[in-house]
C-alpha cells in the first residue's frame, strides 16, 4: 500500500508541474492506453452486450471528463523562449485521481464475471480522459501557435 502512495503523490507531483507542449509526443500515452486497454477485453472470456453497453458508457464519461480537465488546463505562451507550456489544475487532478481510485475498489470486489466486466469498462474512463484531455490541448496548442 506504500508503494501505492508513493506513486500517486509523484504522479501529483507531476500533474502539477508546468510542462513543455510536444505535439509529436502527446499522442504516446492515449496509444498506449488503447493497447493496455485492447489487451485486457481481449483477455476476457465473455463479451456481452451489456459489456459493450458499458465499455461505450464509460468511454462517454471519460470524453467528457477530458473534454472538462482540458478546459481547467493552463496553458501559457512565453514569447522569449518561443515554447507553449501546460499545468494541470487541482480540480483536473482530484477527478483523475477519484477514477483511480474507483477503478482500484472495482478490482477488489472480486472475480465474478460483472465486476471483470466493469473493471474493463472503468478503463475506458480513463483513455477517453485522456484521449479528450490531449486533444483539448493541441487544438488549444494550434490556436496559440497558429
Amino acid at each position: 500500500m506504500s508503494s501505492y502512495l508513493v506513486v500517486l503523490i509523484v504522479m501529483i507531483l507531476l500533474m502539477l508541474r508546468e510542462k513543455k507542449v510536444r505535439p509529436t509526443r502527446m499522442w504516446i500515452l492515449p496509444i498506449l492506453l488503447i493497447g493496455i486497454t485492447c489487451t485486457s477485453i481481449l483477455s476476457s472470456d465473455k463479451l456481452s452486450p451489456r459489456s459493450y453497453m458499458l465499455y461505450f458508457i464509460c468511454l462517454t464519461i471519460g470524453i467528457g471528463i477530458g473534454i472538462w480537465r482540458g478546459k481547467l488546463e493552463k496553458i501559457r505562451v512565453h514569447h522569449e523562449r518561443g515554447i507553449v507550456t501546460t499545468q494541470s489544475s487541482i480540480a483536473g487532478v482530484i477527478v483523475f485521481l477519484g477514477i483511480l481510485i474507483l477503478r482500484l475498489l472495482a478490482v477488489k470486489w472480486g472475480k465474478e464475471h460483472a465486476v471483470i466486466s466493469l473493471t474493463n469498462a472503468l478503463m475506458f474512463i480513463p483513455l477517453g480522459s485522456v484521449c479528450a484531455r490531449r486533444f483539448i490541448i493541441y487544438r488549444r496548442y494550434k490556436q496559440l501557435t497558429g
